[in-house]
Formats: structure tokens, C-alpha cells, sequence
């Protein structure tokens, strides 16, 4: 089992005005304090910050690396913002996750080339167009 810390979110105001005012120390503070916390992953997300989405992406990901040890978890609705997470992850310190991809086309089409050139994981949701399968049989569609 592994344990991905969820709070460097931009969707939470505090975290949303630390990427929009560049807190390198309340950035890298939190997410120290994740890792001590037992976290082996820490997910990252700047896409609800003003400015920039990729300039906010790299930002993140760059300042929280700089004081941890653990790979992260690359989360946008933004295929650019996920591509330059990744451009800049150190693989030194793990393999980067995206969270997350879902079975609709346009989402595969836009993620499995950077999928593919980075070799990262990935966190897939088991859901197209139509929703959430709701029998066994589309749902192993899934998983063939």
C-alpha cells in the first residue's frame, strides 16, 4: 500500500495563495511535514492558481522536490500541466504517478504519448463517456 499525501491542492485556498505568491517556505513546510507523516507520495496540484498553469506546475513541483525525498503524484485536468510536471519531476527520487486518466478517448488521445515517454504510473479511473460501468461485463471491458 502506498500513502500519497493530498494537501499541496490548489483547490484549497491556502495552498491555491502560496503558488500565487510563490511561499517557497509554506510550500516546502507542508510538504515536509507529509512525508513525516508517513506519506510515500504527495500529490501535486496548481491548476486552480491564477497565472500560468505550466509556470505553476513546474514552480510546484520544483519546490516541493527540493525538500523531499518521495516521487509525486502529477494532478491536473490539464494534459500540458501533467507534461510539464513531469518534464521537470527529479526520477532520481521515484517514479512519477499521474492522477488520474479515465477510459474517455479524448483524455487517452491527449495523456498515453506522455504516458508512453515518461513511464510513469498512473492512477485509472474505471469510467468513459458513459459513466461508471454498472455491471460486471463493462467493467471488464475495462480491464481487457
Amino acid at each position: 500500500m502506498l500513502i500519497i499525501g493530498e494537501k499541496l491542492n490548489s483547490a484549497r485556498k491556502k495552498v491555491r495563495e502560496m503558488i500565487e505568491n510563490r511561499d517557497v517556505k509554506s510550500i516546502q513546510e507542508l510538504a515536509k511535514k507529509q512525508v513525516e507523516s508517513g506519506a510515500d507520495i504527495l500529490d501535486v496540484n496548481s491548476s486552480a492558481a491564477s497565472g500560468n498553469k505550466e509556470e505553476n506546475m513546474e514552480w510546484l513541483v520544483k519546490t516541493v522536490q527540493e525538500v523531499v525525498d518521495v516521487p509525486l503524484c502529477i494532478d491536473s485536468p490539464n494534459a500540458e500541466e501533467i507534461e510539464k510536471g513531469l518534464e521537470v519531476h527529479n526520477w532520481d527520487k521515484g517514479k512519477a504517478l499521474i492522477n488520474s486518466i479515465t477510459g474517455e478517448k479524448e483524455k487517452i488521445d491527449r495523456l498515453l504519448p506522455t504516458i508512453i515517454k515518461y513511464k510513469c504510473a498512473v492512477v485509472a479511473l474505471v469510467m468513459d463517456e458513459r459513466g461508471i460501468p454498472d455491471n460486471s461485463k463493462t467493467l471488464f471491458y475495462f480491464f481487457s
